[in-house]
């Protein structure tokens, strides 16, 4: 090629070469001229094309490779990858289209079937501004995909549809879905805990890990009295009360941090010093790799609570009509005197004491009056005995004294007829003066009864003998058994 390119220059230069003869060797000269110029020129442009040859050659098995790679990570991709039709139908899908069923199922079919009826409208929008050309490769709409044929759920796609062209014309679209389905859910669950964050009847603080509060809840206003722009920001010390001490708190946030929750009663003060029991559990909220960090409190105001047990206690062992012990703490007091007694020799003296004229009361005044006069008795009966005695209202006019160290006949006459003295006193009620008196049975322990069915029988036998007297008088059950003083 070298030599023919030299022989082609050197005919194109007459300054080269020149060839001896006439005309007919002139004429023969220049058209050879004329082929080695036309040579040269085809050998230069021979020499382009194969340029242009092999930066073809490179630019296919460029775009080859470039190619495979990119079906490699559609079908390697975690997204769904559909080609469709102009009109939806799908021609090629990759693996991660497996969610919605399998590529046989698939191939064919038109990818409307897939979407739910609620979403008909965003898929056709898509659609249509794709072949349009009135989006971006980055516009999103949102798709529920329908899958398997048991599934109550959608799968939530993001979608971005892209054209693809041939010979100028759109000829396929290429379908991108990202799955967001996890996203919805856990928004889903966000807007969930967010409502039940809100809507708690409990108080909620959120602090960090030493204490800092970093958010509250309206229900934790509501308890406190403080807004969350005065609580955010402090230390959740500045609701302690006081009463729990050094030793409570240490303990406290040990158990925090090696267990990472703690639960229990205390004593926090509301904005304006109101001191009130709160029930409180916090949980340590984690990351992966189990690393604390922040700490969820929720607490609820038991005062309310705490006064209803309180209610409740007293209603299970008061009158509610007199404030006296009822039976069932008479009972138990009573109990606690035999034991006592059996422990110390300690002795005591039981009164059963029954309201004289009371039934006539009720009958003639109606039992408003009546229970007005057992209120009034029973406070003028509280009054009349000493302060370490037990009086109990067993039920209707029927009153009760446990009198510890009350031994002997004269000091047990004593505080009967004191406490006589003070029901026989006359009832002022509305205009009307009213006078009753009592009936009282006593019984010794130990002489006579070691056990509490013993001495109440006693007891009781000995008030239906002061009745038998006539009332208002006092019966002990040693005098009461005692044979008459002739006996023989």
């Amino acid at each position: 090629m070298s030599k023919l390119i030299f022989s082609a220059c050197a005919l194109a230069n007459p300054q080269t070469s020149s060839l001896p003869g006439g005309t007919r060797d002139i004429a023969l000269h220049d058209q050879l001229y004329r082929y080695a110029e036309d040579l040269e020129k085809s050998i230069e442009k021979c020499s382009t094309l194969e340029s242009q040859c092999k930066e073809l050659t490179d630019t296919c098995e460029w775009l080859d490779e470039s190619r495979r790679e990119l079906d490699e990570l559609v079908r390697g991709s975690k997204n769904i990858h559909f080609l469709t039709d102009t009109i939806g139908i799908i021609l090629h899908s990759n693996p991660a289209s497996s969610v919605l069923a399998s590529p046989l199922r698939l191939a064919g079919s038109n990818l409307s079937e897939w979407v739910l009826a609620d979403f008909m409208d965003n898929f056709h929008h898509v659609r249509t501004n794709a072949i349009a050309e009135k989006q971006t490769t980055t516009d999103e709409w949102e798709l529920h995909l329908r899958h398997g044929p048991n599934s109550t759920s959608p799968i939530i796609v993001a979608v971005r549809v892209v054209a693809l062209y041939r010979h100028g014309k759109i000829n396929a679209l290429h379908w991108v879905m990202r799955n967001i389905t996890y996203l919805r859910e856990i928004e889903f669950d966000s807007q969930i805990s967010t409502m039940v964050f809100k809507g708690a009847a409990e108080g909620v603080m959120i602090t960090d890990i030493d204490g800092e509060i970093l958010a509250v809840n309206p229900a934790f206003t509501q308890i406190t009295g403080y807004e969350p722009e005065e609580a955010i920001g402090q230390n959740v010390s500045f609701l302690s009360s006081g009463i729990q001490d050094e030793a409570f708190y240490v303990e406290f946030w040990r158990a925090l941090r090696e267990i990472g929750g703690w639960q229990g009663e205390l004593y926090n003060r509301r904005k304006s010093g109101e001191m009130y029991p709160e029930w409180l559990n916090i949980s340590a909220a984690r990351d992966n790799d189990g690393r604390i960090l922040s700490y969820v409190a929720m607490f609820s105001d038991v005062s309310r609570l705490l006064r209803a047990e309180k209610r409740l206690a007293y209603l299970a062992h008061y009158d509610t009509l007199t404030n006296l012990p009822n039976r069932h703490l008479f009972e138990d007091r009573l109990a606690q005197a035999l034991v006592n007694g059996k422990r110390s020799g300690m002795p005591f003296t039981l009164i059963f004491i029954d309201l004289d004229n009371f039934k006539k009361i009720n009958d003639t005044f109606g039992h408003h009056v009546g229970d007005m006069v057992l209120q009034t008795a029973g406070k003028r009966l509280r009054a009349a005995i000493r302060a370490i005695d037990t009086v109990a209202r067993l039920g209707g006019d029927e009153f009760v004294v446990i009198a510890p160290g009350l031994t002997g006949i004269e000091d047990i006459k004593g505080v009967c007829a004191k406490a006589i003295e003070a029901l026989v006193q006359p009832y002022d009620f509305e205009g009307k003066e009213i006078q009753i008196g009592g009936s009282f049975g006593c019984a010794q322990y130990p002489q006579d009864g070691e056990d509490d069915v013993t001495l109440l029988r006693y007891a009781d036998k000995a008030m239906y003998s002061a009745k038998a007297a006539g009332g208002n008088t006092h019966v002990i059950h040693a005098e009461d058994s005692a044979p008459p003083a002739n006996a023989k």
